[in-house]
């Protein structure tokens, strides 16, 4: 079997990613890590983040994958240089904000476009500063609520409609080119989300997106699967019924979701531990 696509978000959000990778790249195997633990990343400080990604890219990384996709935009934006180092040269690593930012510059020139976002995306001004330099201009929206009310609610369709309302009620949105979803939580409500808007404004797709980038990189590197047969693994550092429910409707089958545990050092991945 050829070497898995590491891929981690905080939560359930990140399997958005592997879903659009799992269509695009059939015949490549994914390595999982959701760090339940600790969601959401988007009201952690940006050392925090840097602590978590840098372990989980530990993990993957030693695990012998070839990739590492960072399916958070928290930890995109804050912590991206970190798992590069972990990583190290030979192990292209892929966030989720630059391929958005360049697929935006690329269909809507010179536009303005709105996001939403955890707070730690929105503070962080990657977003902001990578639109500037592509001649977009940005209106942003911290929705600090809706990436934990997406997490509790998906699995059993309750995500509470009033969260989406709120972010969305004074029409801040409603007169720019597109809506970007700078959390991969946001696309598990994107009816909603599209319910607040205008009719054609357009939503952009993150996870489409971003697995078309992750298909450029293999490809260029040479790093693109041969084989036929794939092997899936999911792990999150806290289980529960909700996240195991959520992600095998969003995957469209049944996983096995394996519980780990590791020290609060973050060092090596030897101090995880899997659990029954």
């Amino acid at each position: 079997m050829d070497a898995p696509i590491g891929i981690f978000d905080s939560g359930i959000g990140g399997l958005t990613i592997a879903k659009a990778l799992v269509e695009r790249l059939p015949r490549e195997s994914l390595y999982y890590v959701g760090d339940t633990a600790h969601m959401p990343y988007g009201d952690k400080s940006p050392e925090r983040l840097n602590a978590y990604a840098s372990g989980i890219a530990q993990r993957l990384t030693q695990a012998g994958c070839k990739a590492l996709v960072v399916a958070c935009n928290s930890a995109s934006s804050n912590a991206l240089d970190a798992v590069r180092k972990v990583a190290g040269p030979n192990v292209p690593v892929i966030g989720v904000v630059e391929p958005v930012v360049q697929w935006a510059q690329a269909h809507h020139p010179q536009g303005t476009l709105s996001l939403i976002g955890t707070r730690a995306t929105v503070q962080s001004g990657v977003y902001q500063t990578r639109m500037k330099a592509h001649g977009l201009a940005l209106r942003t929206r911290a929705t600090p609520l809706l990436a934990s009310a997406i997490e509790e609610g998906f699995h059993n369709g309750t995500i509470p409609e009033a969260v989406v309302k709120a972010y969305f009620a004074d029409g801040w949105a409603q007169d720019t080119d597109g809506l970007v979803l700078a959390c991969t939580h946001y696309p598990l409500a994107m009816s909603l989300i599209q319910a607040q808007l205008p009719p054609a404004m357009p939503i952009l797709d993150a996870p489409s997106i971003v697995a078309k980038e992750v298909a450029r990189v293999l490809s260029d590197q040479h790093l693109l699967s041969v084989g036929e047969a794939t092997s899936h693994r999911f792990e999150v550092t806290d289980w529960t019924r909700s996240f195991a429910d959520g992600a095998s409707h969003i995957m469209g089958s049944s996983i096995d979701l394996v519980q780990v545990e590791w020290s609060e050092s973050y060092g090596s991945p030897g101090d995880w531990n899997q659990e029954a």
